[in-house]
């Protein structure tokens, strides 16, 4: 199973790397609107999002699971002596958080890749308008406006729930430093409603980030292209998920 982990950790790994990275270089300064906000930190969220693997580590032998609570291991030597035939410890299983955020990776690596491809050389980090380009409408763009935001959600929360596993190295950490300074069941419950805000407010710096940034880029392409940008925003009206938003 640790393996499994590994190739999954690499995966989620390459598709952070790939969606994170600029398929073309920076336009020139005349051809870009002004950065501001979350697209001056831009340049670091692929090393962020890629560093972020190294806190969801393999499960091994002796990190495999959430240290259990002082208490619970009296209990479970008291339940050794009076069973006559212990089961064998079973293998550890991929977590379902770590499962679906690596998933959640490689759907958005897959959509960043076909975004990528579909606006070829016009596709850049930064908002710009190039002299000729032409408005993309057909494709996933046919169905939803901002696939690329889309993907990119996926890499963001993703992210958040690989690196907040509950057998990855965060997690382990705060159970260990609960159980070894004798805390009790409340404090590792603090400590773990702590880290649930924590992960509720990366995702919400990623959605109004991005919420902003694409009311700004409608505003762009609307000026640019005019009654063309105008006409297509009415047959496809939703931003991220068809029929939902």
């Amino acid at each position: 199973m640790a393996v499994a982990k590994l190739l999954l950790l690499i995966l989620g790994g390459v598709a952070q790397l790939y969606g994170q990275t600029p398929p073309n270089v920076r336009p020139p300064t005349e051809h870009l609107r002004e950065q501001r906000g979350i697209e001056r930190g831009l340049p670091f969220v692929k090393w962020c999002c890629f560093a972020s693997g190294c806190f969801s580590r393999p499960p091994s032998s002796s990190h495999s699971r959430t240290l259990p609570h002082p208490h619970s291991l009296t209990i479970s030597r008291t339940s050794s002596h009076l069973s006559s035939s212990p089961k064998p410890p079973r293998s550890p299983s991929l977590p379902p958080a770590f499962t679906i955020g690596i998933l959640l990776c490689v759907f958005g690596g897959l959509i960043r890749a076909y975004c990528y491809r579909a606006l070829g050389a016009h596709f850049t980090f930064e908002l710009s308008i190039r002299p000729k380009q032409a408005l993309v409408t057909h494709g996933v763009y046919g169905v939803i406006r901002h696939p690329s935001y889309t993907g990119a959600f996926g890499l963001g929360v993703g992210m958040i729930l690989c690196v907040f596993d509950r057998r990855g190295v965060i997690m382990s950490l705060v159970a260990s430093a609960v159980a070894s300074g004798g805390g009790s069941d409340n404090d590792q419950a603090v400590v773990t409603a702590t880290l649930t805000c924590v992960c509720v407010t990366l995702l919400c710096i990623l959605y109004f980030g991005f919420t902003k940034r694409m009311n700004n880029e409608d505003a762009m392409l609307e000026k640019h292209f005019g009654e063309e940008w105008r006409a297509w925003a009415k047959r496809v009206p939703y931003w991220l998920v068809p029929g939902v938003y």
